[in-house]
């Protein structure tokens, strides 16, 4: 339940908000007292729409990841992160925003969708939050520009750019140039990423054919299991090679529905919002996905399994757990190497951020590298592949280089 001004609510009348203590502290820096003013962290995340699964997802990420830093720090400041439902609607969004730099004064902020994030760039830049962004367009990147944008992934263009990479090498075909087309939601902000990447897979000797929009996506997330995505006959008469899908992964799941009952030697791989346990029917699809699915073996993993088991051993989990943990990580990361002696700023976060020179998550996430020049955290990514009903890794790290 939201109450007037778009905030979660859980039912004892209280906003979603947890509170964890802050990182390891320095033996030189004295231990705060509770008593003192709290660290605040905000984020904007949709649990309903067509983000509304995986945001949902990253949100319980997110919690469980403050969650397990609370019962393993040494005591320190207290730092509270209050999630907040993005509801799409300008008012609740602008009412939800200005009290958490208001009222709050949050040293960061999340913003899980791209759209939001746009609309909000005059505000957190204005008031000079370091802000997270779940799928940073390649321009925010430009920290001249944007100083106060950042990630935790790669950029769109980036991913989409190691798709066409792995294409280009692993294509198996020699007689030709591989042909691919992209499919997307007509409506999509993050098509912002599509010149430049057909241009860049046109480079490889890759022949790029004409964009396919599905339209109608505006479904709510918990309706569009009974929507159905009728194939474009663009598609057919193509014949691509490979399809690149820059859909939720929900709607990749029903797309490839009906894709099945048509004769096509397509492979599919597709973004990292259109890949993740949904896809768990539709073995052999493809996924350049930076960010490690639940369970997988990696070092970073055990506490997210640990937490899991502890607290939540019936849930089901997804990339986008994995998500909300790993950007946890970093922002208390960030908020670590920001702690002076006396106060914080927002400044000294952003200046933090901008310092991170591989630093890792234990494979959760690519190592991140940000400088004051560019404020891409990685530019690579794996390739995964459903493989067995599951998320599994099929290819190492591809990079992109800068």
């Amino acid at each position: 339940m939201k109450n007037s001004f778009g905030f979660w609510d859980l039912g004892s009348g209280i906003w979603l908000r947890i509170s964890f203590l802050s990182l390891l502290l320095s033996l030189t820096v004295p231990i705060v007292c509770f008593s003192q003013t709290p660290i605040r962290v905000g984020a904007l995340i949709p649990y309903s729409g067509r983000l509304g699964d995986s945001g949902r997802e990253c949100a319980k990420g997110m919690l469980d990841g403050a969650r397990w830093l609370n019962q393993r720090e040494v005591a320190g400041r207290k730092l509270e992160m209050t999630i907040i439902d993005d509801t799409s609607q300008p008012s609740e969004i602008m009412a939800a925003y200005r009290k958490l730099n208001e009222a709050d004064r949050i040293l960061s902020l999340y913003i899980y969708s791209t759209e939001t994030a746009l609309a909000m760039i005059p505000h957190f830049h204005y008031d000079r939050i370091p802000t997270f962004i779940g799928s940073l367009p390649s321009q925010l990147a430009d920290a001249s520009k944007y100083p106060y944008a950042f990630s935790v992934t790669p950029t769109p263009l980036d991913l989409s750019r190691i798709a066409m990479n792995f294409i280009s090498s692993k294509s198996g075909i020699r007689i030709r140039k591989p042909k691919i087309i992209f499919i997307g939601s007509s409506d999509h902000l993050s098509r912002h990423f599509l010149d430049e990447a057909k241009e860049y897979a046109r480079s490889l000797g890759i022949d790029v054919g004409p964009d396919v929009w599905i339209s109608d996506l505006s479904q709510p997330g918990d309706k569009v299991a009974g929507h159905r995505f009728p194939v474009p006959a663009t598609i057919s008469a193509y014949n691509p090679d490979f399809a690149y899908l820059s859909l939720t992964s929900k709607e990749t799941s029903l797309f490839l529905q009906e894709v099945k009952k048509i004769d096509l030697k397509t492979k599919w791989i597709c973004s990292k919002r259109a890949f993740d346990e949904n896809l768990a029917p539709f073995d052999g699809v493809f996924g350049v996905q930076p960010i490690s699915p639940f369970g997988e073996d990696v070092p970073g993993m055990a506490p997210v399994k640990e937490a899991h088991q502890r607290w939540h051993p019936y849930d089901s989990h997804t990339l986008s757990y994995v998500e909300g943990w790993a950007t946890a990580q970093v922002i208390s990361e960030a908020l670590r190497r920001s702690l002076p002696e006396q106060g914080f700023s927002r400044e000294r976060v952003k200046l933090a951020l901008e310092g991170f020179k591989d630093f890792k998550t234990g494979g959760l996430i690519p190592p991140l590298t940000i400088t004051s020049r560019d404020h891409r955290p990685s530019v690579e990514s794996r390739i995964l592949i459903i493989k067995d009903g599951k998320p599994s890794r099929y290819t190492s790290f591809i990079s992109l280089g800068r």
